[in-house]
């Protein structure tokens, strides 16, 4: 229950934010409010990075496990965890300030309390 209220909240969030871009009101995660700012470099680059690291996951998987299938919160199980190795290592290597650390931290729980979701989900979507 609470995992669903989690990627309930952070659904609104995203559809919230992406309207508001729209507008040309940026907010990154998790309410900083720019207007004409630029988001911070390491924390796109973390996003960049996730990204690769989740479509390189499932081309593998596609050509290695093609006939199988995943229960949709996979996809986001498999990228919070890739937005936490890649977030953790640019952040260390970009030296960026200790309070950025925060974001990687609540990443991690939400990462955690996802994939505990996912393992329920799994015989949940099979079992149909």
């Amino acid at each position: 229950m609470i995992a669903k209220l989690i990627v309930g909240a952070l659904g609104i969030w995203a559809l919230f934010v992406s309207c508001l871009e729209i507008i040309g009101i940026t907010i990154y995660f998790p309410f900083t409010i720019t207007q004409g700012n630029e988001i911070p470099y390491h924390r796109l680059l973390s996003l960049r990075v996730s990204i690769f690291f989740t479509f390189a996951y499932f081309s593998l998987r596609y050509i290695f496990f093609e006939s199988s299938k995943l229960a949709p919160i996979i996809f986001l199980d498999i990228y919070l965890k890739a937005l936490v190795i890649s977030g953790t290592f640019i952040f260390i290597l970009n030296d960026v300030w200790l309070a950025e650390y925060q974001m990687s931290i609540i990443i991690i729980i939400f990462s955690i309390i996802v994939h505990l979701a996912s393992r329920k989900n799994i015989k949940k979507y099979f079992s149909k």
